[in-house]
């Protein structure tokens, strides 16, 4: 009876022995896929980063062949010819360029031309004299953001905007160089002196999208609508949109008329620009500039002018790219605005992993 119990204790011992070798062997085993994952993971993601970082040097040279081209085709050295959906740093966004190790790069090169520029609205060119009438800024901006505001994807209940035309000033007084709201309504730091922390407007250009979160009425639903359509590059000597890159959606917030009725491009307008662009053309201000494949900008805008202004065919010294980089299951996005306005040795204006 002794005999059987003991054999029955070893074998119980024996049993939870065992159990417990074979959950030490599952864990271990475990814990070795799992840090052989993570370090193939954190291999995938150095790789991808590092490709991401080669993305972006391969656009910078994209961007300096086409001022290149752009020299030699007026061959006086100034970069005259414009941007254009011909251009070589457009073409790399139909391409996907595979790694011999897997990786896989996708850029996307865009001219800060083709969308607006919101430091266009001023002139910092003149002196504070020349501010004193910003009615052309103010009626593009409150009919641009009734636009962007009516077409938001937002609850209702959400919807509580200040009037279009008070954020179309807001913006306006934020970025001009003089304390004074438009329309002489008091001091511009009012409201902001009371947030916490408090700061004030400004008056200068805008540094960054991001930044038009901190004007009264703007908070980041808006700023989020309003991104998909402007940018804030160059900083100075900014132009209107460029009618020869933009993208459909920018197209239809293309200002254009005379000063005593201007509007936004309706659907009509945006259809003859893209018709255009498919067949090879140019909209020039002058045809003189390339005669076989120009467009006078008068039959696309029949009547004034487009505010901001923009010499067309458009040249563009500031270009954002987008270079998505995946090896594996790790996938990495930089973002870069370049400078190519020194030629051999462009400037890295913003750099940033999304």
């Amino acid at each position: 009876m002794r005999s059987e119990r003991r054999g029955g204790v070893v074998l119980a011992m024996v049993l939870i022995l065992g159990l417990l070798l074979s959950t030490a062997v599952l864990t271990f085993s475990h814990r070795s896929m799992m840090d052989g994952m993570i370090s193939r993971n954190r291999d995938d993601a150095a790789r991808a980063e590092a490709l991401a970082r080669g993305g972006i040097n391969v656009a910078i040279g994209l961007i300096l062949e086409d001022a290149l081209r752009d020299a030699d085709a007026t061959g006086d050295g100034a970069a005259f010819a414009g941007e254009t959906l011909d251009d070589v740093w457009v073409r790399i966004a139909d391409t996907q360029l595979e790694t011999p190790d897997g990786g896989i790069l996708k850029l996307r090169i865009e001219d800060t031309g083709s969308r607006l520029n919101l430091n266009a609205l001023v002139d910092y060119a003149k002196d504070d004299s020349g501010f004193a009438d910003q009615s052309d800024a103010e009626e593009f901006m409150t009919d641009f953001l009734t636009k962007i505001i009516d077409e938001m994807e937002l609850p209702p209940g959400e919807r509580t905007y200040d009037d279009p035309r008070e954020l179309a000033r807001n913006l306006i007084d934020f970025i001009d160089p003089d304390d004074v709201r438009v329309g002489g309504r008091g001091d511009e730091d009012g409201y902001y002196q009371d947030q916490t922390p408090p700061y004030r407007a400004a008056n200068h250009p805008l540094l960054s999208v991001d930044q038009i979160g901190m004007i009264e009425g703007f908070d980041r639903n808006l700023v989020k609508a309003l991104s998909h359509y402007v940018t804030v590059y160059p900083l100075v000597a900014a132009q209107g949109i460029n009618l020869n890159t933009a993208p459909p959606h920018v197209l239809t917030v293309v200002y254009h008329g005379t000063s005593a009725g201007r509007e936004l491009m309706n659907a009509s307008d945006v259809g003859r620009i893209l018709k255009l662009r498919e067949e090879g053309s140019i909209i020039c201000d002058e045809t003189e500039v390339d005669p076989d494949r120009c467009v006078p900008l008068a039959e696309v805008v029949p009547e004034g002018s487009i505010y901001p202004a923009v010499r067309l065919p458009s040249s563009s010294s500031v270009f954002t790219v987008t270079a998505e980089a995946r090896v594996g299951d790790s996938l990495r996005t930089l973002e870069a605005v370049i400078d190519r306005q020194s030629g051999n040795r462009p400037q890295v204006l913003l750099w940033r992993y999304r």
